[in-house]
């Protein structure tokens, strides 16, 4: 008799983990399709109300040390950092102590903001209030601003002191500021956001200028002494080897995709596309544009409950993790809601710098972003990568002259001579990356935004000598 008991709960501990793994497949995208970890968020909600999601949206973060100096970082992590995990959960520890209070929306004072130690999240697109704290119905109704693209945390240097978060929409300079003593995080958070010793450190103009055209809080780099040596980036395709597609590369990463994979399912097409397919996913790559492509047509019909803005996010970046041939780092570069789906794009970065897509590029690619995950019902459905991936060189081999002031000098001449005389009164943005118009030695370009036309500077100023000699010519 004990031997059947022994047996019978054997059998129950098999199929209690058999449940759990096959909660855990990757594929559907999300823990919370988990037994379990659905059972433990029921519990926890009722414990304490808390924002959905274990990472924050960030396109890139920046650390003030409180005397004027930052350093820019983007996720060292797919979609996230060690240090963007410690200021969330310091973010959710003020959050549920403003639960039931009412806030104001304030004009943003930046000097204000910034003159603390503190971390700057900072995206490249607006986010609706409303959906980025769907998991605090209590402090979604009390908050009263609609939409925001920075959240700065300002946490206490001490147990017991005070915290704040700003939300701060850049558009319209408003904020709503959130205040709480006490997070048992904060005082960690504060010891870890010093600035990096760097030749590159960064400036906030909201904090340090009072143009009127950079009314904008943008946080632009400057250097000592230039020029500044810096190294290239080359371009390698993920799937190739001495110039041809590797089907072993191929494969390794196609059979991450199903859960039970055969090469049997592989297939060319008729104009040399590669197809892997099963009854509900198809994989494809494409290798003149090399793309590759997934989708889930599996309950794709089925409307169910539409997907919170972070839960889907956390998908994307589950789903990314097990792309085998995605090794660049990547950024959250934009988000679209399209009846119940939201689409996340994502960029490569290198060196915690941005990889921009050239014109050409995009058109071979069809698309303005390197990665693009569509996510319905909690899964994800589409999935299309520019299946590249970008490395710096092993040494310095170019330079970089030209600051962000003079770049704005020069965008705003090409504006008034190609676009219209128009007197430029606010920049949108002033960025620094790469620029993807080559596989190889891929420089850093200034990305000059006005008016939502991009002008590419270069950094270099030996080739603004040359453009003006063949002008002149």
């Amino acid at each position: 008799m004990k031997g059947y008991k022994i047996t019978n709960f054997v059998i129950v501990v098999l199929v209690i983990a058999a449940v759990y793994q096959t909660g855990e497949l990757w594929l559907a995208g999300t823990t919370s399709h988990n037994f379990f970890h659905v059972l433990w968020q029921n519990v926890s909600a009722a414990e304490d109300e808390v924002v959905d999601g274990n990472a924050l949206l960030a396109t890139r973060y920046a650390i003030g040390d409180g005397g004027s100096n930052f350093s820019v970082y983007y996720p060292d992590q797919v979609g996230s950092s060690d240090t963007l995990q410690v200021a969330n959960t310091v973010l959710q520890e003020i959050l549920a102590e403003n639960i039931g209070e009412d806030t104001q929306v304030m004009q943003a004072d930046w000097k204000e903001i910034l003159q603390n130690r503190c971390i700057v999240m900072q995206y490249d697109f607006m986010i609706l209030s409303e959906e980025y704290l769907a998991g605090m119905r209590s402090l979604k109704n009390a908050q009263k601003l609609e939409q925001f693209d920075y959240i700065t945390i300002v946490p206490a240097r001490r147990a017991g002191e005070e915290s704040l978060a700003y939300f701060v929409n850049s558009d319209t300079e408003e904020c709503v500021v959130y205040r709480a003593n006490k997070s048992k995080t904060a005082p960690a958070l504060y010891q870890s956001l010093m600035t990096a010793e760097s030749d590159m450190v960064y400036i906030s103009t909201g904090q340090k200028t009072s143009s009127a055209v950079l009314r904008r809080n943008l946080f632009l780099p400057q250097w000592a002494e230039l020029p500044y040596a810096y190294h290239t980036v080359r371009q390698e395709a993920a799937f190739e080897q001495d110039g041809a597609v590797s089907r072993a590369l191929l494969e390794s990463t196609a059979e991450r995709f199903f859960r039970n994979f055969s090469v049997d399912w592989s297939d060319r097409d008729e104009t040399g596309n590669f197809v892997f397919s099963d009854s509900s996913v198809v994989l494809r790559y494409y290798p003149a544009e090399r793309v590759l492509e997934y989708f889930n047509y599996d309950n794709y019909g089925n409307d169910g409950d539409t997907t919170k803005l972070l839960e889907g996010y956390q998908i994307s970046c589950n789903f990314m993790a097990n792309d085998a041939s995605l090794v660049s780092d990547v950024y959250l570069a934009d988000i679209a809601f399209s009846g119940n789906e939201i689409v996340y794009y994502f960029d490569y970065v290198v060196n915690h710098l941005p990889v921009y897509l050239s014109e050409q590029v995009q058109e071979e690619i069809g698309s303005a972003h390197a990665i693009e995950i569509t996510v319905r019902n909690d899964s994800v459905r589409k999935y299309r990568r520019f299946a590249v991936n970008y490395t710096a060189a092993s040494t310095t081999d170019a330079k970089l002259d030209v600051q962000f002031i003079d770049a704005l000098d020069m965008a705003n001449r090409q504006y008034q001579e190609t676009i219209a005389q128009r007197e430029i009164a606010d920049v949108k943005n002033i960025a620094l990356g790469y620029y993807a118009d080559q596989t190889e030695g891929i420089r850093l370009q200034w990305f000059v935004n006005l008016y939502d036309e991009v002008f590419v500077i270069d950094t270099d100023s030996a080739a603004w000598a040359e453009e003006t000699s063949e002008e002149a010519s």
